[in-house]
């Protein structure tokens, strides 16, 4: 029963973040060419929802299962990497698999590179791995932080309820081809709330450091079965969402194109390595836990994809302009 709600969790993740165009890279994009940064507060959202949520949890009792991981210089390198490697490919974790949903053959080459890049990283670090630090669980979050955060989204969710009851049909709203920045966060956030009870951690780049048997803040069980499950109904959601609003286009491979999205996944292998994880577990459950790696690391991503955009500007290339409107943003 609970290997079939962490599945209908991880649809309804992909559906929302699909839905939404949740993506780091337009993140930076938008503070780049607008100066606003309404992406990255949704994504502080997303991780707000969680935190709540995993509150209200553990003051129940419920057992979540988050863990920390220690702050040190090759997390903060590692997201850097992660961070160019995402630049370069135009998108992080769910952007790339929701473009591939969309019928983007060229970001297959990413997406077949990311394990290559993680067992590069595992070979350069084999000679530290005694050195690793291990992981450890997480404390429950402090009454003085949880208090104004469950105000905050007990704010935020009376004014989602409100734009639902104006909108005048629920179908119009569930149906609607770009969901709002809140909403997207909210689905998101509570979906993976849901599935850190049901499982525990689970994250796409969690899932191929599990697959990998690499270290990771993710939880990987005794087999991998239920990441690779939760993986599945994920890239469902978001096939799912791409069918219902017509925007799957088959676009055939380029070799140029995909050879650029290969070095991206790559060097986004090697970071989740270093990390451990990607923009993906640090927003779902490492920023929520509180993880000493968790803020720097993303810091980290956000500088390297800063960084591998201005590159590209300096060199004449014309990066994604995001327009926000409504908390609805657009990219053209």
């Amino acid at each position: 029963m609970l290997i079939v709600l962490s599945m209908l969790m991880g649809a309804l993740l992909g559906f929302a973040a699909h839905r939404a165009g949740l993506c780091t890279v337009k993140a930076v994009a938008e503070v780049l060419t607008t100066r606003r940064a309404n992406f990255l507060w949704s994504f502080a959202k997303s991780s707000l929802w969680v935190m709540a949520l995993s509150a209200l949890a553990a003051a129940v009792p419920l057992e979540i299962g988050l863990r920390h991981w220690p702050l040190s210089g090759l997390s903060v390198a590692g997201g850097m990497l992660f961070g160019l490697g995402a630049g370069i490919n135009g998108g992080c974790t769910f952007s790339t698999l929701s473009r591939l949903m969309d019928g983007n053959l060229n970001v297959l080459a990413t997406v077949l590179m990311w394990p290559v890049g993680i067992v590069s990283a595992l070979t350069l670090m084999s000679g530290l791995r005694d050195a690793t630090p291990a992981n450890v669980p997480a404390g429950q979050l402090p009454l003085w932080l949880s208090v104004p955060i469950g105000l905050f989204v007990l704010w935020e969710a009376a004014l989602l309820v409100r734009r639902l009851a104006q909108s005048g049909s629920l179908r119009h709203s569930i149906g609607a081809p770009i969901y709002t920045l809140s909403a997207g966060a909210a689905l998101v956030g509570g979906a993976n709330a849901v599935l850190l009870l049901a499982w525990g951690p689970w994250s796409f780049t969690g899932t191929m450091l599990c697959v990998l048997e690499a270290s990771t803040v993710a939880r990987c069980g005794a087999s991998q079965s239920v990441p690779l499950l939760v993986l599945a109904a994920a890239l469902v959601g978001m096939a799912f969402s791409s069918w219902q609003r017509g925007s799957f286009r088959l676009q055939r491979l380029r070799a140029r194109e995909a050879m650029r999205h290969a070095g991206g996944g790559l060097l986004m292998g090697i970071g989740a390595m270093f990390i451990p994880g990607g923009n993906d577990g640090l927003i779902l459950f490492g920023i929520p836990s509180l993880s000493p790696h968790a803020i720097p690391a993303y810091l980290g991503i956000l500088a390297g994809v800063a960084i591998a955009l201005s590159a590209m500007r300096m060199m004449g290339r014309v990066i994604p302009s995001v327009h926000c409107e409504g908390d609805i943003c657009r990219t053209t």
